[in-house]
């Protein structure tokens, strides 16, 4: 089978900003490569013998006008990666591809498809997978090959006149058994704020997390997993468990990546530090490869000053910690498992030992938020020095415990869910925080973090290149615009399912 794996140029969704896809939720400052897409299309090369073009348009360049010129679409099947915020730029686009190719076959995966998945109805030759996708795409290629039914395939949803049919509960797999990525798919350029040298990539070597942080919104793979796992398993407690890849498996994938030539890599994994032997095991194994990465963990693992020091001289640059408040109450009400004082250690053994830390605030993780928590949390997160600090705001997303009470409390705005870039945007009311509090407390935040006179100082002095130049001020003009509400969004309407609509209906 031929098939195309799709990104489409962002000029199809509401900003024209590339929308990233390895966590989901944001228009980024910076794009990188969408690497649970990438490992899918590789499962695809590597074990179900397809020949792939993985087409990432942001990071190719491939501008609207040329994509819709665009001749070579000599395929079987397109295949999307949709989050929640993509999942409009998606349909549009496989919209224009059934105008010209009206028997095209189309799958859609990832977080906006398993949620909703009734509204991905295009044609008769659409196609959901539900949750964690590599095994059902498997089972779905044979089904098609063999010309058998689809109904009872887990985790596929399909359409028959019109209406959904949703196979049973896919099992989740092991890890262990995945193809590494396959990056000589990737054809363009790629971009991280906290990473100075290119070319970069991502890595993602886990799935899931043993944590229940009641308004985590993981990242984009394991959203997909959560929101099909909570759907059979409506017990928040009963969360998919945790699967990595091994040490050896990891150590192997960052030896492949300095061999095509990277210089820096972003682990997207929630938590990448799983237990003190592993994670020196892992840092051993690479710390001649000179690569610079960064990585998410847990304040209360990183007190260690021998692990600390170990992923510094492996080429670990920064690590960023989930922290999200400096008041214990508020850690305790969002089932954080951490305390203030857990934070701070942890930011002082990361700087002791030769290790940047970068500190996270949620603004309204709680519903018992207020002013007087998030002026704490601000100042605290200021006073303990870091060079960044990452600000958003609460997105109770439907594959958390905060949504249900969301739900059950009428705090949406609109009465539900709808996908926002909760770096930016606000969708719901608190009991001591309404919308348009939390929506100043953002701007403010960010505001006085990175617009401050030391807040521009720190990112100056990053500059390396024209190209850091370019970027950073791009960047900058977005946070302008964002703080100033001067931000252009498109006036593109969602398209009622069902319609095939030219591209500018």
């Amino acid at each position: 089978m031929k098939a195309l794996f799709l990104i489409p140029p962002p000029e199809l969704n509401l900003r024209g900003i590339p929308i990233d896809r390895v966590y989901g939720c944001n228009y980024g400052f910076d794009y990188k490569p969408p690497i649970h897409f990438l490992q899918v299309a590789t499962y695809a090369q590597d074990g179900l013998n397809w020949t792939i073009r993985f087409m990432d348009c942001p990071a190719e360049g491939i501008e609207l006008n040329d994509w819709l010129n665009f001749d070579g679409w000599d395929y079987d099947v397109v295949c999307f990666w949709s989050t929640y915020l993509s999942a409009i730029e998606d349909t549009r686009a496989a919209r224009h591809i059934l105008n010209q190719f009206p028997q095209m076959k189309l799958i859609f995966m990832g977080t906006a498809a398993t949620w909703k998945p009734e509204e991905f109805y295009l044609s008769e030759n659409t196609f959901v997978l539900l949750g964690e996708m590599e095994h059902t795409l498997r089972d779905w290629s044979k089904a098609i090959q063999d010309s058998k039914p689809l109904t009872n395939i887990p985790g596929l949803g399909h359409f028959q006149n019109g209406h959904f049919l949703r196979g049973p509960f896919r099992k989740l797999l092991d890890v262990t058994q995945l193809p590494l990525p396959d990056r000589s798919l990737l054809k363009g350029e790629y971009r991280a704020n906290r990473l100075n040298r290119g070319p970069i990539t991502v890595m993602a070597v886990s799935r899931g997390c043993g944590f229940r942080c009641t308004f985590c919104t993981t990242n984009a793979i394991d959203q997909a997993v959560d929101l099909e796992f909570k759907r059979e398993n409506p017990v928040f407690e009963d969360r998919p468990p945790l699967r990595k890849r091994t040490p050896e498996q990891v150590i192997e994938e960052f030896k492949q990546i300095a061999a095509l030539g990277y210089k820096s890599v972003e682990i997207a994994d929630n938590i990448f530090t799983w237990g003190r032997s592993r994670t020196l095991q892992i840092c051993r194994g690479i710390e001649e490869l000179d690569l610079d990465w960064i990585c998410l963990a847990r304040a209360n693992m990183l007190h260690d000053p021998e692990v600390i020091q170990a992923m510094a001289k492996a080429g670990c640059k920064m690590v960023y910690m989930g922290s999200e408040s400096f008041d214990d109450g508020l850690l305790d009400d969002m089932v954080k498992e951490i305390r203030v004082k857990d934070i701070i250690k942890a930011v002082d053994t990361c700087k002791a030992n030769g290790l940047e830390p970068e500190v996270s605030v949620l603004i309204g993780g709680s519903a018992h938020e207020n002013w007087k928590t998030l002026l704490n949390s601000w100042w605290t997160a200021r006073k303990l020095g870091t060079e960044f600090v990452h600000y958003s705001v609460v997105l109770p997303s439907p594959s958390t415990a905060m949504y249900d009470d969301a739900i059950l409390n009428g705090w949406f705005i609109d009465g539900d869910f709808r996908p926002i870039d909760n770096a930016r945007e606000v969708i719901v009311n608190l009991p001591n925080l309404s919308a348009k509090e939390l929506q100043l407390a953002i701007k403010l935040a960010y505001g006085l973090q990175y617009l401050s006179p030391s807040g521009v100082w720190k990112q100056v002095k990053k500059v390396r290149s024209f190209n850091d130049i370019r970027h950073k001020a791009s960047a900058a003009r977005q946070l302008i615009g964002f703080l100033t509400d001067s931000e252009k969004v498109r006036t593109t309407t969602h398209i009622p399912a069902g319609r095939v609509t030219p591209l500018n209906g």
